[in-house]
């Protein structure tokens, strides 16, 4: 399950909700949310976290309402997951790239 995740996660042109991510790597939402825990916590992955609390990428981590850097104004918060050079690294090995 842990490849799948990462291998789906590495498609920089993929932006997938949970329910999305659950099926195409065919587990249920309850354990894809405990993988992405897991992974998290290993090292393999990380949170990013956008709209009231923009993107740590915009250099204005923690503001409130609405960013200038970025311009990402929302009154919700999404949630995305993205590789880190560890996952990468572990991508690479299991698919021999």
């Amino acid at each position: 399950m842990l490849t799948d995740i990462l291998k789906v996660l590495s498609r920089k042109e993929a932006t997938l909700s949970m329910s999305q991510l659950a099926l195409e790597v065919g587990y249920s939402l309850k354990e894809i949310e405990s993988a992405l825990e897991q992974m998290e916590h290993m090292g393999y992955i990380c949170r990013e976290i956008f709209g009231q609390a923009c993107s740590p990428s915009c250099g204005m981590n923690r503001c409130s309402g609405h960013c200038e850097n970025c311009g990402f104004h929302s009154p919700e918060t999404f949630t995305f997951w993205g590789l880190t050079e560890k996952g990468q690294t572990m991508l690479n090995q299991v698919y021999g790239k």
